[in-house]
């Protein structure tokens, strides 16, 4: 008998291991960074697109406190994400050159030393790190110090308030009357990128083009049998097979949007039907950087070659508020600027105008700080919108036109979304714009 059950159990092993998934060799060789080159790229970034724009604002010092638990969402940046005791990061503008500085507990130094970003790294035990901040600080006697607080930008507020206190008490009310907002310096610093950068960007963008391109074709999408969620399953088996991961969070990464629009949300067991709109809205992080894109297709009805004239038009109404747009991305255009320009073009045509922003930056995150593409809606977006285009930023352009359908009870969408590059003289696609509405049958 123990004979005939090891048996047993051998089989059930055997069979258990096919039906596991069979890892699949990535479709092509893939453009990626190295983690070395990542912080080397950091490191270069500060000493360039930083220190300008602390000389432009005539600041001198840049401090940013975190610990665990209030992790400051630049912490990563910098190797100080997974600090425990309290942490200063202090960068000093020294005119030709940034100084780099961490105060650290003891136990929280080896990331900062393997990161190759800091000048000095001093550490401290029971006297803590205040009085090591305030010699810092008086040593300098900066007239201007940059914090991490910010109403419109989340990347930049990252102080908290207790903090705040902390760092005012600290240094008394002779340096805390001199703090600034660090809003500028983040966007210089993190929205422009290097060559590097924009090519691992570009690779993103390839891969995300090539995985929606193999989602949204009859060979996956079978009407009345597939679910949204069969196709985003489909998109993360790719994804799996590129070795790499999701722009946001995985359970909405990638959003497929069957029949009415849903706005934000996650794939679910809705069956897709004949004459539905199919929007997928995904990006990939490769090498820590992000790409977003949308693409929309029609499902023919059985007796359909083409959709319906009133899906053309709102399909041709979106190409050509992609077109207005894209025209006024240039080096110091604004964002209201660029988003005015789609938004016309769709109110125009007779369409209610979209609930959103027309773009945001993407780079490390998908919604990275800098300017907004988008409307006056002041307590939105602040004052995001009037912010300036600079060069080597890269924006997710995404006017959409929506239409209520009393049929489906809701509003369809067509949504359209392209990548796209500022340059020194105008912009530049890095996706390939979708001119033509994907139809299956």
């Amino acid at each position: 008998m123990p004979v005939i059950f090891a048996l047993i159990f051998l089989l059930l092993l055997n069979l258990s291991s096919c039906v596991r998934e069979t890892p699949t060799p990535a479709p092509r060789k893939i453009k990626r960074m190295s983690a070395e080159k990542f912080f080397e790229i950091k490191k270069t970034k500060l000493d360039k697109f930083a220190l300008q724009a602390m000389r432009e604002e005539k600041i001198d010092m840049w401090i940013i406190l975190t610990r665990e638990y209030a992790v400051d969402p630049l912490a990563k940046d910098f190797s100080a994400d997974k600090a425990v005791a309290k942490t200063a990061i202090i960068f000093i503008n020294e005119d030709t050159a940034l100084k780099k500085i961490a105060i650290c507990a003891s136990y929280d130094t080896d990331p900062l030393q393997k990161s190759g970003i800091y000048d000095t790294i001093i550490s401290y035990k029971k006297e803590g790190l205040a009085q090591h901040l305030k010699n810092i600080v008086e040593g300098k006697k900066p007239k201007k110090i940059a914090i991490n607080i910010s109403q419109d930008s989340p990347l930049a507020d990252g102080l908290t308030a207790s903090m705040l206190d902390y760092l005012k008490n600290t240094l008394g009310e002779k340096y805390a009357s001199k703090f600034v907002s660090s809003e500028n310096i983040v966007i210089a610093y993190r929205s422009r990128l290097l060559p590097e950068e924009i090519e691992i960007i570009k690779e993103a963008v390839k891969i995300t083009e090539e995985i929606i391109a193999k989602a949204l074709s009859p060979e996956v999408i079978k009407p009345g049998k597939t679910t949204e969620k069969d196709v985003a399953n489909y998109i993360k088996k790719l994804m799996r097979d590129y070795g790499v991961g999701p722009s946001w969070e995985a359970e909405s990464c990638p959003s497929v949007n069957a029949g009415i629009t849903r706005g934000h949300s996650e794939p679910t067991d809705y069956i897709i039907q004949r004459g539905d709109l199919i929007t997928i809205d995904f990006g990939i992080n490769l090498s820590g950087y992000c790409s977003d894109i949308q693409r929309t297709a029609y499902v023919l009805r059985k007796d359909e070659t083409q959709p319906p004239d009133f899906i053309k038009k709102m399909w041709e109404t979106n190409v050509k508020a992609i077109e207005a747009g894209f025209e006024k991305i240039k080096p110091g255009a604004t964002g209201f600027e660029v988003d005015s320009a789609s938004r016309s073009i769709i109110i125009s045509a007779g369409y209610e105008e979209y609930p959103h922003a027309a773009g945001h930056v993407i780079g490390y995150s998908t919604h990275e700080i800098g300017p907004i593409l988008g409307p006056n809606w002041k307590d939105r977006y602040g004052k995001k919108v009037f912010y300036r285009l600079l060069p080597n930023q890269v924006f997710a352009l995404e006017p959409s036109v929506y239409l209520y359908s009393k049929e489906k009870n809701g509003y369809l969408r067509i949504g359209i979304e392209e990548d796209v590059l500022v340059t020194e003289t105008g912009a530049e696609f890095l996706s390939t714009p979708q001119k033509e509405l994907i139809l299956i049958k």
